[in-house]
């Protein structure tokens, strides 16, 4: 009898209806190839199959400020995608805070994507000028099927995005091939994310002569606004250039495919007198020509491919063992599943031996006790689509008919993700599965950086890799707090190395590890974590709204009149300051604007526009800007809506923004700040957390719902 023990599968997937954490298990372990099982009796076994589904993409990525790679890998036998970035900070968060609901656009043609990841990014500077735009170009393998799949760009608000693309043979793509579907935002509808209340019915406008995608005309930094792309051409490269407009925004990136199967069968002969062809390999090929899919026929001569990118063109040819051969057949799943691809052999064919592989699952060891309900299936070498699946019986005992004797399979543990190799004419009695591993439980409570209970979170409990080069994987659960910012969370490895991840936040994580099995588990007590370092911008424009160059702008200590850092405004009037401390309190002098305004720096956030007094305006001459690649329009003046505000006077500028402020010019009346209310100062609990943990991307990407938390009077932009 052989007793094997089951070992990582090399090929990384999903298994639909596997539970949370052995799923998530699986994928950490590159776990088998998705499939659901269509019940096609075959000796106790079904052969893999599925209709029409679809799928998100995932994301990796590796590198640092503007020189990041990655791939993105979608189902369906979508071509490999790897990707360059010259983004200034590029994430994958885990989805579990910001999702495209099923009741959006694209939703409603590939359903929710809740809980799966999207890739985050920022420009490469925050100038609104081509030099700082990020530019981040996707590469295929092969050409991408003409049809059912997509693209997402989100959050387009105070920034815009150019969308370019290459066909076959690197000709350019028009703006009609590229397929614009319209705008959106992700935050209308049922089942969407829990966004800030101000902004969410904000969309951006698609500009077809510049094939941009540009957001508000004020540059107000809302949340959700987002458009989507069907490409009706087969690319070979797709390329977005991402510019920022205003403040320091960042944007987001999904693929989605709408999947079918296709399935039939090889035979000797055809009619009553058709014998079934078994063990033969059928090879599944796109349009351009590349292999999508290898699969084998079974016992009965069935064949099945799951899921196939919704298209036409596709092309099936069947390898015989034998001399004998099968016409090629032609077939497209580009509105429904494809049935009846079926191959004929010569009726004088001979129909090649086949084997039955026989087996008992155990648990444990090779001692353990036969487990009954395991699902099991099989994946013939050289294949990337499981054969069949089948699950064990009572006694522990399955079976898989019609294998060719010459060929080595693999025996894969859907549960666990596991899989080990066997030749056909082997029995695999003895196929040890892992013990269902123990759980633990914890719970707590987490708070603002001001104290107050971060209420409404979501906090992704990620299991850190023991390969400190390896990339995280998804969550082992995923919890939300309640009014007073507690959790409770389950399904924890007893003793395990955790980062707690606060909204989509990926960048800030906060360790955590797990009680040890049997101990009464500690309330915690946490804190939201802030970023390394903060940067602020505003403008400054002259009395008559217009922007005004040149000006100097300083920075100084709460306590102080020595500068702790200088600049002047560029060409657009714009100023920015970078590497501030965190919770730490400022004042801004704006050379000619009147006092300095006090605030506190504790996220990335635009401090507004401040106009110069009218006896204090310098003589310029005109400003000369440059719009940036793609630029449809003008970089906004100014934020749109109103911002509350404390104190007395009245603010001047451009925009539409109003609001009021505090304190005096030297006698010359209130200073001419134009944006909301500068922060009062918070309470920073705890240290900088979690730095060099692996989790992909840098830099200091915050969820504006954390900065909407803060005091309804304090305005935030995180840009999100």
């Amino acid at each position: 009898m052989t007793r094997r023990t089951a070992t990582p599968l090399s090929r990384p997937a999903r298994q639909a209806g596997t539970p949370r954490r052995g799923r998530l298990r699986a994928v950490a372990a590159a776990a088998t190839t998705g499939v659901v099982a269509l019940a096609l009796a075959l000796g106790g076994a079904t052969t893999a199959s599925a209709a029409q589904g679809s799928s998100w993409g995932e994301f990796q990525v590796t590198g640092s400020a503007r020189a990041y790679t990655g791939t993105m890998t979608l189902d369906g036998g979508f071509p490999a995608t790897t990707f360059t970035s010259t983004s200034r900070q590029a994430t994958v968060p885990s989805g579990s805070s910001t999702w495209q609901a099923a009741s959006t656009p694209p939703g409603v043609q590939y359903g929710s994507s809740r809980g799966l990841p999207y890739l985050n990014q920022r420009p490469a500077q925050d100038s609104p000028t081509a030099a700082g735009a990020a530019v981040t170009t996707y590469t295929f393998a092969s050409a991408t099927p003409s049809s059912g799949w997509s693209f997402v760009l989100g959050d387009i608000d105070a920034d815009q995005a150019r969308v370019t693309a290459t066909g076959v043979g690197g000709v350019t793509v028009t703006p009609d091939q590229l397929g614009f579907q319209g705008v959106y935002n992700y935050c209308q509808g049922g089942g969407t994310p829990s966004c800030d209340s101000a902004g969410v019915g904000d969309r951006p406008r698609w500009d077809a002569a510049s094939q941009t995608l540009v957001g508000n005309p004020a540059g107000t930094d809302t949340e959700g606004a987002a458009g989507w792309f069907s490409p009706s051409v087969p690319l070979e490269t797709l390329t977005i250039t991402y510019q920022q407009r205003t403040g320091f925004p960042v944007y987001q990136t999904w693929f989605a495919t709408r999947t079918f199967s296709a399935s039939g069968t090889a035979t000797v002969g055809t009619g009553e007198t058709a014998t079934p062809y078994a063990g033969a390999t059928v090879t599944i090929r796109s349009a351009a020509g590349a292999v999508v899919a290898t699969t084998e026929t079974d016992s009965e001569g069935r064949w099945a491919v799951p899921a196939l990118v919704a298209a036409a063109g596709y092309t099936a040819t069947v390898t015989p063992r034998g001399a004998d051969d099968a016409q090629p057949v032609g077939f497209s799943t580009a509105t429904t599943d494809a049935t009846g691809v079926d191959f004929v052999f010569p009726a004088d064919a001979v129909v090649p031996e086949t084997v039955t592989a026989t087996g008992v699952v155990v648990e444990g060891d090779e001692t353990g006790t036969p487990v009954a309900g395991r699902e099991v299936q099989i994946v013939a070498e050289g294949s990337d689509v499981p054969l069949a699946s089948t699950t064990s019986a009572d006694d522990g005992t399955f079976s898989f008919a019609g294998l060719d004797p010459d060929k080595q399979y693999a025996l894969v543990d859907v549960a666990s993700g596991l899989s080990t190799g066997f030749s056909a004419p082997q029995d695999i009695t003895g196929y040890v599965v892992p013990e269902e591993p123990a759980t633990v439980a914890a719970r707590g409570t987490i708070s603002n950086a001001d104290g107050t209970p971060a209420a409404g979170q979501t906090l992704d409990f990620v299991p850190v890799p023991d390969d400190p080069d390896a990339q995280p994987t998804s969550p082992d659960a995923t919890v939300t707090t309640g009014a007073d910012g507690s959790f409770a969370v389950d399904g924890l490895t007893p003793g395990g190395d955790y980062v707690i991840v606060v909204g989509d936040d990926a960048e800030h994580p906060i360790p955590f590890t797990a009680p040890a099995l049997g101990e009464t588990p500690v309330p915690v007590d946490l804190v939201v974590p802030t970023a390394d370092s903060v940067s602020v911008d505003g403008t400054v424009v002259d009395a008559a709204g217009a922007p005004a160059p040149g000006v100097a702008v300083s920075l100084l200590p709460a306590d102080g009149d020595v500068p702790v850092a200088t600049t002047e405004t560029e060409a657009d009037g714009r100023f920015v300051f970078t590497d501030l401390t965190p919770g730490t309190t400022y004042r801004l002098l704006v050379d000619g604007a009147g006092d300095p305004v006090e605030f506190v720096a504790y996220v990335d956030r635009t401090l507004g526009t401040f106009a110069l007094l009218a006896d204090e305006v310098p003589p310029v001459q005109p400003p000369v800007t440059d719009p940036g690649t793609g630029d449809p329009g003008t970089t906004p003046g100014g934020g749109s809506g109103t911002a509350p505000s404390s104190g007395t006077g009245t603010g001047a500028g451009s925009g539409s923004g109003t609001g009021t402020s505090t304190g005096t010019a030297g006698g010359r009346g209130p200073l001419a700040f134009t944006g909301g209310e500068l922060d009062q100062p918070l309470l920073l609990a705890g240290g900088l957390l979690a730095a060099g943990l692996g989790l992909v991307g840098a830099g200091a990407v915050l969820r504006r719902r954390r900065a909407a938390s803060a005091p309804a009077a304090e305005v935030t932009s995180s840009g999100r």
